[in-house]
């Protein structure tokens, strides 16, 4: 699967906290919803391994002018909620 021309499992995103730490998440899966488009990204165990002992996290996802992924926070409970539940759908069916 791509996200705008790269592979998803080549895209890593490091996610910083309000603690100031950071983590390395690879990207799990990629799909939209009502014109928005989301993330479901998980932590890192070594370069690009994506580590399942650890949960998915949602985000939504534009691109910039290079077609390069920008990661944004859901502020919007009701939105993470269809986000969410059209993700545990998807994750049933595999």
């Amino acid at each position: 699967m791509d996200f705008m021309g790269k592979k998803l499992e080549d895209i890593v995103v490091t996610l910083p906290f309000e603690d100031g730490t950071n983590v390395e998440c690879g990207v799990y899966s990629y799909f939209g919803i009502n014109s928005k488009k989301y993330f479901a990204l998980l932590p890192l165990k070594g370069e690009k391994e994506l580590d399942f002992s650890k949960s998915f996290m949602l985000y939504e996802v534009e691109e910039d002018e290079e077609n390069n992924p920008i990661v944004m926070y859901i502020e919007d409970d009701a939105e993470y909620a269809v986000a969410a539940q059209y993700f545990s759908e998807q994750l049933a069916k595999k």
